[in-house]
């Protein structure tokens, strides 16, 4: 009884060191790197909402030719990163979007970069919604016409926001069915997980076409994650690279994502047919 009790008391100890720190493995800020000084492009406009933590910072980085013609307003992708990055990184989404006419919007996650506090799903997802909702009024926005993107984690967040939105399209890679889902891969409950990120119940509930991404070798999340979450989707479409985790999509098939892509807008309606250079034409397999 006594041996028994106290390996109650240390399992105890240990699931409550987990629980305190989890902010800390989940997103792990320190190791995203420091934000530089420069915007990605001229014409990049900084956006800042404050919080009861403090500020979050956003980048709307407007597609080329965007307030020229107020007729003609350009679809937003909100493209959210992994959770060891940062919006500075995001340079070639930026170029991706811009070469399908499509503006961005970047939000940097609390305690990341130049935004303040603590991260975590419920922060970042409120903050995202927050910023998004006046992006969104703003002339040159086709609020129709709304994608979101998440990479890895990043999916996961962008899932949560299309829940609460009506994207038009959605897209994720190298993203799993759950961060909860993977306590136990630590010997812990999944229920003292406090950013549970349940992508592959999300899928269940949404209903416009989603884009999965995913690497063959990938570590973090193994391919049946990818599977499961096309099954639980109800319009999914997988593509799949010869790629770990951190590599996506691996030497050589920078084409092949670009042109999933761009053909996945296309099917969404988010783009029309000659939309795009050629070299972002192409055609995936459902």
């Amino acid at each position: 009884m006594v041996y028994l009790i106290l390996i109650i008391g240390l399992y105890t100890a240990y699931c409550g060191l987990l629980y305190f720190n989890q902010t800390k493995l989940i997103f792990p800020a320190a190791f995203a790197g420091r934000p530089g000084a420069a915007l990605p492009t001229m014409t990049t406009q900084t956006i800042e909402l404050e919080t009861e933590q403090g500020k979050t910072v956003a980048w709307f980085v407007p597609a080329p030719g965007s307030g020229n013609d107020a007729d003609q307003p350009k679809p937003l992708a909100v493209f959210l990163h992994g959770n060891a990055e940062l919006i500075d990184h995001q340079g070639p989404a930026i170029d991706l979007y811009h070469a399908l006419g499509v503006s961005v919007l970047l939000v940097e996650y609390r305690g990341y970069g130049h935004s303040q506090g603590t991260p975590s799903q419920k922060h970042i997802v409120a903050d995202t919604l927050a910023i998004l909702h006046q992006v969104l009024e703003r002339d040159e926005v086709d609020a129709a016409r709304l994608i979101l993107h998440g990479r890895s984690i990043g999916g996961g967040l962008a899932t949560q926001v299309a829940l609460q939105t009506s994207p038009i399209a959605l897209i994720v890679e190298s993203t799993g069915t759950s961060v909860a889902g993977m306590a136990w891969r630590y010997g812990a409950p999944p229920f003292l997980v406090t950013s549970p990120l349940r992508t592959q119940l999300a899928f269940k509930k949404l209903d416009c076409p989603i884009l999965i991404m995913h690497g063959r070798n990938d570590d973090i999340f193994p391919l049946h994650h990818a599977h499961t979450l096309q099954k639980a989707g109800k319009q999914t479409t997988l593509v799949l690279f010869d790629a770990e985790h951190n590599t996506l999509p691996g030497p050589g098939q920078e084409k092949l994502y670009q042109a999933s892509v761009a053909e996945h807008l296309r099917r969404a309606g988010v783009i029309g047919e000659g939309q795009g250079p050629s070299s972002l034409r192409g055609s995936i397999a459902p």
